[in-house]
Order: C-alpha cells, then structure tokens, then sequence
C-alpha cells in the first residue's frame, strides 16, 4: 500500500511539472521549408502544408515590444480558414527563408501588411 501512494505521488509531481511545460511550449516550434512543403514540428504533434493548394494569402505583421524590440511576423492564411504564425523572435532562420521563398514564389498572394 505504501509503494502504490509514493508511486501516485512521483506520478502526480511528475503530471505538475510536466503539463504547464508542454502547455507553454505548445506554440514554439520547429519549422521546415521542404520545396514547396512546410512542416510544422510541435512537442506533440507535427503538420504538413502543400503550399500550392493550402497557401490562400500571407502578409507581414510588425509587432514593438517594450523589453525585446521589434518582432516581425509572417501570417500564412490556408484555404481551410485557419492561420500559422512564423515570427523572428524564435524562427529567425527560418522567417528569413519562408519569407524569401513566399516572396519570389507566391507574392501575387501577398495581401497588405500589418502594422
């Protein structure tokens, strides 16, 4: 009986610690340009998107932060409504790259920036 509670109270500790990280970590990513392919790496899940048939616009959104500057953001808007997010405060690399490739490869597209 008492291994079954230390047991239960190792794996609620574990569950407390566990949850708010994957929770605050859900929006961070790893993020691929694959050809004409984006893959969306999440902790718990990974998503693919076709830009040729899923790509319906993309603009520019410029965000002032008080204590870490100016952040660009890329706002991809696919044909089933729903929108990802590439910005510069953690994808730097990849923001330059998707951006270079949306610009040259899908820029009749681009709808009007934001600011």
């Amino acid at each position: 009986m008492e291994i079954f509670i230390g047991v239960a109270i190792v794996g609620f500790l574990i569950a407390v610690i566990f949850l708010p990280i994957v929770y605050f970590t859900r929006r961070s990513s790893d993020i691929r340009l694959l050809g004409d392919n984006m893959e969306f790496h999440y902790p718990m899940r990974k998503k693919k998107i076709n830009l040729n048939q899923d790509l319906k616009g993309w603009n520019i959104q410029e965000a002032n932060f008080l204590w870490i500057g100016k952040v660009y953001s890329i706002n991809i808007e696919l044909e089933s409504g729903k929108w990802h997010h590439v910005n510069t405060r953690f994808n730097r690399e990849t923001f330059e790259k998707i951006y270079t490739y949306l610009n040259t490869t899908y820029s009749d597209r681009r709808k009007k920036d934001l600011k």
